[in-house]
């Protein structure tokens, strides 16, 4: 079996929307995969080279992305394979923290080119450490931060844990290489904090003026009540904010919590006598008040957690690669690395997987060869046609 390594580079363009109702973002991403030295392709592999990289789908695309991926080659006759991919692209939004929380924005690159022993060309893929963010269009600065770096990691699709061999079915599922594309924002959250809290807090404070109606339940209850349904469509406009997910975010407890309030000072309205009605106002206030203060406190440090995330940690991975999304504790950073196995599996089934450093140390291949044959140039394309045809 004869092993080829390619350096990744990626450069993250343009990162044009972010739909939080759909889960989706629009970007433009450039990926290039370059043959590392001293390697050079042997010229009876060439043919499988070309198929490995022109069998290349994007995982996550939520339509077919308008992509370049024909092979070329620089000025100094290396294998060189270019993609410019821009679509839209699907993304699991974790939106626990909303409005302080940071989003991790990802592409997947998957190769149809099984990893099996049976094959004698296979390929990987190793971080060039070269890759960056250059957005030339951003067209979030109002709602999100701009993402300061792209993590590019590699893997293989994951097969089940509980498989056994069957008659039918004797051998392992076959394993495809990844590449996984991530970069993260962080939102702004001042939009939510101004029309949203401060509103709700607002209503709720206002409700204590309930109590100055002199021995008047009725009308003290229909001032409350009034604003408890004001409450309640607070709470509809933040649900209109973010998908039906299955949990509450920070924002909504804060405007539950709000709306218990509200129910409180009608309770009162009903059972509290008038003589009490000063200390009772003053100890709504107060609660009141050390439940924003109380708020305030947490969601400084959820911000302060979130945006520790978008630092580049001056950590490497297990291959050299820089990290995003930086933690605070050893309990944070394992929970990391879980969350990048339930994208993909990291582990190679054939134990072919090199750091930059080994690739390079690798002996200088004596065959001949390393820029393309004359028949695999005109080959290129056709298979490059074959595969949009596929794709069509």
């Amino acid at each position: 079996m004869r092993v080829y390594y390619f350096g990744v580079r990626v450069n993250w363009d343009k990162l044009l929307a972010i739909d939080q109702q759909k889960e989706s973002f629009k970007a433009q991403i450039f990926v290039e995969a370059t043959l590392l030295h001293p390697q050079k392709v042997r010229e009876c592999d060439e043919k499988d080279v070309l198929k490995f990289f022109t069998r290349a789908t994007v995982e996550n695309s939520l339509a077919k992305p308008k992509d370049d991926e024909f092979p070329t080659q620089d000025d100094k006759k290396n294998w060189r394979f270019v993609w410019l991919i821009h679509g839209e692209f699907g993304e699991e939004l974790e939106l626990q923290n909303f409005p302080f929380d940071t989003q991790d924005l990802s592409v997947m690159l998957r190769f149809g080119w099984p990893c099996k022993d049976r094959k004698e060309v296979q390929v990987r893929f190793v971080d060039s450490r070269k890759s960056k963010v250059f957005v030339n269009i951003f067209c979030l600065k109002n709602a999100w931060t701009e993402p300061k770096a792209v993590d590019v990691r590699f893997g293989f699709t994951k097969i089940d844990e509980h498989w056994k061999p069957t008659p039918e079915e004797p051998e392992i599922p076959d394993q495809f290489p990844l590449i996984w594309i991530r970069c993260q924002v962080g939102r702004k959250p001042k939009f939510y904090l101004l029309n949203v809290v401060l509103p709700v807090a607002s209503i709720v404070f206002a409700s204590i003026s309930s109590l100055a109606v002199f021995e008047d339940m009725g009308g003290r209850l229909g001032a409350t009540l009034t604003l408890l349904l004001t409450a309640v469509a607070y709470k509809y406009l933040v649900a209109e904010m973010v998908p039906r997910i299955s949990y509450n975010t920070l924002l909504d407890w804060y405007v539950l919590i709000c709306w218990a309030f509200l129910l409180l000072m009608v309770l009162g309205n009903c059972f509290v006598h008038h003589d009490a009605k000063t200390a009772v106002g003053f100890t709504f206030g107060a609660l009141f008040a050390f439940f924003n203060a109380v708020f305030a406190v947490v969601c400084l440090r959820m911000h302060r957690v979130e945006r520790q995330r978008l630092e580049i940690s001056d950590d490497h991975g297990d291959h050299g690669e820089p990290l995003l999304g930086a933690t605070s504790s050893d309990e944070e950073n394992e929970a990391l690395v879980l969350y990048y196995n339930d994208d993909f599996n990291t582990q190679d089934p054939q134990n072919l997987t090199r750091t930059l450093e080994e690739v390079k140390a690798l002996p200088k291949e004596t065959c001949n060869g390393g820029s393309m044959s004359p028949s695999s140039v005109s080959t290129a394309g056709s298979y490059a046609s074959e595969w949009q045809r596929h794709r069509m």
